[in-house]
């Protein structure tokens, strides 16, 4: 018989809802085997048909849309409005996936026609387009129960690819887990596919993790969470018999450099955003500024004299588990004692996985003697930095790779140099405004250097798709051999790159 575990309010620190079976190593691997079985099933719908078992998807989540708050709610004690709005947001990433996916647009389909004359040699006909990888195993994270969890990006991205999923639910929201589980099979069988295109694994024990890893049907693996099992995923990855792709994204400090004259123009609006930045979601998003670059000044002075007197009326909501509250008040514990640094606390929060919001200040000469303050810390903390304007560049170019990286600037203000080492380091790239936001688009890049990201791949937008698809290239196959997209007819009327020149026509 299986062991059990339930998943606890962090507001009260009770047990709430069902207790969940914890899945032993069979049942994972059954999963896997079973999603490896049907995987044609799904790879080989064609373009309106995945679109529509997408949209599909995103109708069975909505509707339960207040359901899944609720619950959600109980687990995590996130609020509300933010959980319904996680809801919808999860619901737009797979329409929008459906939308990519009607017009054939991740096919991605090249062709080179025969050419006797081309030089330095004469070129055989060449048909490329992408094929879905196979099954994934997608780990789903604490921070956001639904929209990078069990149906969010890395699945959706996943299934949009014509990939079987079998998801890692977070144990911190399990009954939630389930529900959205539950609505993307019913919306599975809704179109005769098979439930086994999509599992969810639930439990706390830590082979899973391993157990997902190495079996040999997993083709590829999506991660949003800490860096520790980030790296552990990539080392398991590479010591199969045949290495996988790892697309984890591991968290970030997200600097954001203040300029003097930013300060000079917008102080007071700058203080209180940069801490509501710092301080939203109880500082628990991976996009926090956990780093905020101000000048060694009496604008400096200022800033830091009006973000005293903001965070000591600030108290934020309980941590998301015991083990997240755990890691933060450890953390805070060891900075405090550190030499040369100031603490600003706000009020504390003794409900539950409570904690007190933290914010630390040093000279930039302290902080290149204390990595701790360089790493990231998953909770209501930031660290101001103080530093003379014209070293910004060099505290850029100590700094590892980030998600985002955020320059608040004067007008015509010229900041060329930072920018572009900026850019170096950064998947994002942000002016005059804060990282904790991250829009679902089709421009969007949610990734960065390492140690933000383990390869150069964005977890958010449509571009998500392109980790779970791999080219295949057709070369002087017959026509009717070919995949539909690479036809000649173009049944699907998929706008393709035909020597060159981007046409849905046929090919005649």
């Amino acid at each position: 018989m299986n062991k059990t575990f339930t998943a606890s309010n962090p507001a009260t620190g009770e047990s709430v809802g069902a207790e969940i079976a914890e899945w032993d190593q069979s049942q994972v691997l059954k999963a896997i085997t079973s999603a490896h079985k049907v995987k044609d099933k799904l790879s080989k719908t064609n373009p309106s048909e995945r679109a529509s078992v997408l949209n599909s998807i995103a109708d069975a989540i909505e509707s339960e849309k207040d359901n899944l708050a609720k619950i959600a709610n109980l687990e995590t004690a996130l609020p509300l409005p933010r959980l319904v709005g996680e809801v919808m947001r999860t619901v737009v990433q797979l329409r929008a996936f459906a939308t990519l996916v009607k017009t054939g647009g991740h096919l991605l389909p090249i062709i080179d026609l025969a050419d006797p004359n081309f030089l330095p040699v004469a070129r055989p006909d060449l048909r490329k387009s992408q094929q879905p990888l196979g099954v994934v195993a997608v780990f789903a994270a604490s921070n956001f129960p639904l929209a990078f969890s069990v149906a969010g990006g890395d699945t959706a991205a996943a299934l949009a690819a014509g990939c079987p999923v079998v998801v890692k639910a977070h144990p911190s929201h399990p009954n939630t887990s389930q529900l959205v589980y539950e609505a993307v099979t019913k919306a599975l069988e809704s179109h005769g596919l098979p439930k086994d295109l999509f599992s969810i694994v639930q439990g706390v024990n830590p082979e899973i993790t391993h157990w997902l890893a190495k079996a040999p049907e997993i083709t590829a693996i999506g991660f949003t969470g800490s860096a520790v099992v980030g790296k552990l995923l990539l080392r398991l990855a590479q010591e199969r018999a045949t290495p996988i792709p790892v697309y984890a994204e591991m968290g970030s400090l997200n600097p954001v450099f203040i300029t003097p004259t930013a300060l000079g123009e917008k102080i007071d609006e700058l203080a209180k955003a940069a801490m509501d930045s710092a301080l939203l979601g109880s500082g628990q998003f991976c996009t926090k500024p956990g780093i905020i670059i101000i000048p060694n000044d009496s604008l400096g002075d200022k800033f830091i004299e009006q973000v005293k007197t903001y965070i000591s009326q600030q108290k934020v909501a309980p941590l998301l588990n015991k083990g997240i509250a755990d890691r933060f008040r450890e953390a805070i514990k060891k900075l405090s004692i550190s030499k040369g640094l100031e603490v600003i606390s706000g009020i504390s929060n003794s409900d539950g996985y409570g904690v007190t919001p933290n914010i630390f200040i040093a000279n930039w000469s302290e902080v290149s003697q204390q990595s701790d303050l360089l790493e990231e810390h998953f909770g209501p903390t930031s660290v101001i930095i103080r530093a003379p304007f014209d070293q910004y560049l060099t505290v850029a170019k100590e700094l590892e790779g980030q998600l985002t990286a955020t320059i608040h600037a004067g007008k015509n203000e010229d900041l060329s140099e930072l920018i572009n080492q900026l850019s170096q380091i950064a998947g994002r790239v942000i002016w005059n405004g804060f990282p904790t936001a991250v829009s679902v688009t089709a421009a969007q890049n949610h990734g960065g250097q390492w140690p933000a990201s383990s390869t150069h791949t964005t977890s958010v937008g449509i571009d998500a798709i392109y980790r779970f698809v791999r080219p295949v290239v057709y070369q002087n196959f017959p026509d009717h051999q070919l995949p539909p997209e690479l036809q000649n007819s173009n049944p699907f009327k998929i706008e393709r790159v035909v020597n060159s020149v981007r046409t849905d026509q046929s090919i005649q």
